[in-house]
């Protein structure tokens, strides 16, 4: 068996198409026909369904692409192995991030992961986390680090690294703003009913952080006005701090400035963060030092939401 073919069928499953295989394997199209050509006359079965756009795998093909994969990883696994009984300190690690945290928490580790390994090369993914699971199973990802509910977990392993809070944030203008409390003091609790007439500015339907989030309007017993939407938190903040509209969003985005007020919510909504990686895969001292810079990342912002409430550490 091939370990060259067994890469490019399942580039061909995991982007459904030759012409993209081909690009992401550096190779021309006709060189990933071919040996798909030359692997199905050895079979005597076709591997995929063909239309003009798209190839889907056959029952048989999908038998292929699961082994394929449990081999390319054991191939993955060994060469991880002899690396590091060898000491070797280059490589690459292919990191799946959220689109905020995760940069903020890479800018505080990567230095110091820099310091130890300066010859590997983390390669950065930022995704939604539905898409980071997939990549992850596929074998595209080594490592991703996601917010999550328990309900979101996956065949994976997961790394606890902590848990955040929810913050419902209004304009400094607003009416209940009196009753935030003093900067320093833990935040007070309101229902979310007191705003059922109010314009919201929420992350984008679909995430994570809104599945978390609507729920809430349901126990309230409302919907919200959407204001708009974004795929940014600190968009949000910014709309309230500019007396535009009230959100939810999670307390290390939210900042006590004086130009927003702060309150937690009844129903204590939180997510986790985690770093997960393939079940079995073989964790090489470079990943694992990158998982322990993580956790003494969020560590440290434990810490911080203890002192502070809401606000990031990287930003002392």
């Amino acid at each position: 068996m091939d370990l060259k073919q067994l890469e490019y069928i399942v580039a061909i499953a995991d982007y459904g198409n030759i012409t993209k295989a081909a690009e992401a394997l550096f190779i021309t199209q006709s060189g990933v026909n071919q040996q798909l050509i030359r692997l199905e006359k050895e079979l005597n079965v076709q591997l995929f369904n063909r239309n003009k756009r798209h190839l889907h795998p056959t029952a048989a093909g999908r038998i292929y692409i699961d082994y394929a994969r449990e081999i390319l990883k054991l191939k993955t696994d060994a060469y991880a192995q002899i690396q590091d009984l060898a000491d070797n300190r280059t490589g690459d690690i292919f990191w799946g991030l959220p689109f905020e945290h995760g940069v903020d928490m890479f800018l505080h580790v990567s230095a110091a992961f820099n310091g130890r390994y300066p010859g590997i090369t983390v390669h950065l993914e930022e995704h939604k986390v539905s898409d980071q699971h997939e990549m992850l199973s596929r074998g595209l990802l080594d490592l991703i680090f996601v917010m999550l509910k328990e309900a979101d977990r996956q065949d994976h392993a997961y790394v606890h690294l902590c848990d955040e809070k929810l913050v419902l944030g209004i304009p400094a203008s607003h009416p209940m703003a009196r009753y935030a409390a003093p900067q320093g003091e833990p935040l007070r609790t309101l229902e979310l009913s007191h705003f059922r007439n109010d314009s919201f500015c929420l992350m984008f339907a679909g995430s994570t952080q809104r599945s978390i989030i609507d729920p809430l309007f349901d126990h309230a017993g409302f919907r919200p006005r959407l204001f708009c939407e974004s795929t940014m938190n600190r968009t949000l903040r910014k709309l309230v701090e500019n007396g535009i509209c009230c959100t939810i969003m999670p307390q290390s985005y939210a900042r006590s400035n004086g130009r927003a007020a702060w309150f937690y919510l009844d129903e204590n909504p939180a997510w986790e963060w985690v770093i997960a990686y393939q079940k079995g895969t073989y964790l090489t001292r470079a990943m694992k030092y990158l998982i322990q810079l993580a956790r003494d990342y969020a560590l440290q912002a434990e810490k911080y939401w203890e002192e502070h409430q809401v606000g990031n550490p990287g930003e002392l």
